[in-house]
């Protein structure tokens, strides 16, 4: 398939060299590879997309429309098991089951057979105070490790479970900015007393809501302005495409996929150009389905696009944008 669309040797060795099976993931899963110039730029797997068929495409521009509508919406999430010597943080995102990366804070042995004492030992001043002391340490340092992931990481939700006292005091701890997205489990997992699957469960209703409420904002800003004047409104697909032009649009909404139009592909700005007219003519790469050249020129101008079928948009229209400032 790559051939019959010229593609060049260096690409096809490389594409050929990509695809490897997906072992360890659970079907259905997809991969999706791009490369450029003999180099594999991009190479990811796509959890839950069924594919009945290999899409090839060769051309001045990648197309990414598959990879955007199964990413769309993808956020980073933490999940920190934490105890009075420390605790562990796990970073996740929705794109994929699979861990991303694992920190932890381990406190000093001494002090961890120290807070580990009988009960009744725990009731003499010193030790109390002791144990407290070392139980805040530990806790405002794992603390800090959220915080740090946090600052890397595109985080939406921060999932605490673990000791009573020590996750009360790692939210204590907290910048209040992180503090909104903070979610608490009842479950002591580093112990093993806890039941992993119910928690995961638990964890993954708390990423839908997550999903469900950021969709439900979106729906909530486009009744707000459709019903406002849509001074911070595009609607249809010329009325985006324009906006895009301009650099205006600064959320994309694709609620119909829009694939039986076709827009034109610049080479420089403003990125895009309408189906008809004679404008930017001498700027024109080509003419590629609406989804594919909408989604380029949303990359190139700094906007977010977002695939979200079930909106309703105004006047039902398959697309919308918010806007960065008001139209004149």
């Amino acid at each position: 398939m790559l051939k019959s669309q010229q593609a060049s040797t260096e690409d096809i060795g490389a594409v050929t060299g990509a695809l490897e099976p997906a072992q360890g993931m659970r079907a259905p899963v997809a991969r999706f590879v791009a490369v450029h110039d003999g180099e594999v730029l991009l190479n990811e797997l796509l959890p839950g997309l069924k594919v009945q068929s290999p899409s090839v495409d060769v051309g001045p521009f990648p197309n990414f429309t598959a990879l955007a509508r199964s990413r769309g919406g993808s956020f980073s999430y933490l999940v920190a098991e934490v105890g009075r010597d420390g605790g562990e943080v796990h970073l996740y995102n929705t794109t994929s089951p699979e861990r991303v990366a694992s920190r932890g804070i381990v406190g000093a042995p001494e002090e961890i057979r120290h807070a580990r004492k009988v009960p009744g030992e725990y009731d003499q001043p010193k030790a109390q105070a002791a144990a407290d002391e070392m139980i805040r340490r530990n806790t405002e340092e794992v603390a800090d490790l959220i915080n740090d992931m946090c600052r890397d990481n595109y985080i939406r939700l921060i999932v605490l479970s673990g000791d009573i006292k020590a996750r009360e005091a790692v939210a204590g701890a907290l910048p209040v900015t992180l503090q909104e997205y903070v979610e608490v489990i009842d479950a002591h997992t580093r112990t093993g007393g806890a039941d992993a699957k119910q928690v995961q469960q638990h964890i993954t209703k708390l990423v839908d809501e997550v999903k469900a409420a950021a969709v439900a904002d979106l729906e909530a800003q486009v009744a707000a302005q459709a019903g406002n004047g849509r001074s911070l409104l595009a609607v249809g697909l010329d009325e985006v495409v324009t906006a895009l032009q301009s650099a205006q649009a600064e959320v994309v909404l694709v609620g119909q996929y829009q694939d039986e139009h076709t827009l034109r592909a610049l080479s420089a700005e403003p990125w895009v150009a309408h189906q008809e007219g004679d404008d930017h003519a001498d700027l024109v790469v080509g003419e590629w389905p609406a989804p594919e050249v909408l989604l380029r020129a949303t990359a190139l101008t700094d906007a977010t696009i977002r695939y979200v079928p079930d909106m309703d948009m105004p006047d039902g229209a398959g697309i919308a944008a918010l806007l960065r400032w008001a139209k004149s």
